[in-house]
């Protein structure tokens, strides 16, 4: 018997234009990185990137991820997608994204940037600026090597939050801070790493 592959209505169509950043947090320090749409999600080389101690207040939060989706682009053309373009936006992306781990793992003391990937939660953030005044914040769930994924649509309940981009920093700050809540660590754990 043929097995049919399940078909999953996408919420926004195929090319609908969006912003996107992705919030970093352990027990030490809290990151905001705006990302480029081009062929996937890339560390933007050109827009927004901090990194804090954890003990930031909403109203911290709220601004950075705002300036992060401000900077954030979206370069996929509707047509193919020339590959020099797309190679030498990947390698200035790569450059500043090892820089910026690199800049964080001196500040927060650790023995290198890569010390600093092992573990953190994660939210990844999106906004379809075009279509909807909402942002989508996604807490995600770690693996042991230090990946991070979403759920599938069917299990992203109570996982996935929404606030509008117009509201205050402070607001978008708490749904930041409540997003973080429901991140999972690896295995059978239901916990934030850092809650």
């Amino acid at each position: 018997m043929k097995k049919f592959k399940k078909i999953i209505k996408r919420r926004h169509p195929f090319g609908t234009k969006y912003k996107s950043c992705q919030i970093n947090r352990t027990d030490r320090w809290i990151s905001v990185v705006s990302n480029v749409i081009f062929g996937g999600l890339h560390f933007s080389p050109t827009g927004f990137a901090v990194h804090s101690s954890r003990d930031v207040t909403p109203e911290w939060i709220g601004a950075a991820v705002r300036q992060a989706l401000d900077t954030s682009e979206y370069l996929t053309p509707m047509e193919d997608i020339e590959r020099e373009p797309l190679i030498l936006m990947k390698a200035s992306s790569n450059e500043r994204r090892l820089a910026f781990w690199e800049d964080l793992a001196s500040a927060y003391g650790y023995k290198n940037r890569e010390a600093t990937w092992n573990k953190y939660d994660s939210l990844f953030v999106r906004w379809f600026y075009e279509v909807e005044p909402d942002i989508e914040i996604v807490s995600t769930k770690s693996s042991r090597t230090g990946a991070h994924s979403a759920w599938p649509r069917n299990m992203n309940e109570g996982r996935v939050f929404h606030v509008p981009f117009a509201a205050s920093d402070a607001e978008i700050g708490d749904m930041v801070l409540r997003t973080f809540s429901r991140c999972e660590g690896p295995g059978k754990s239901t916990e934030p790493l850092f809650p």
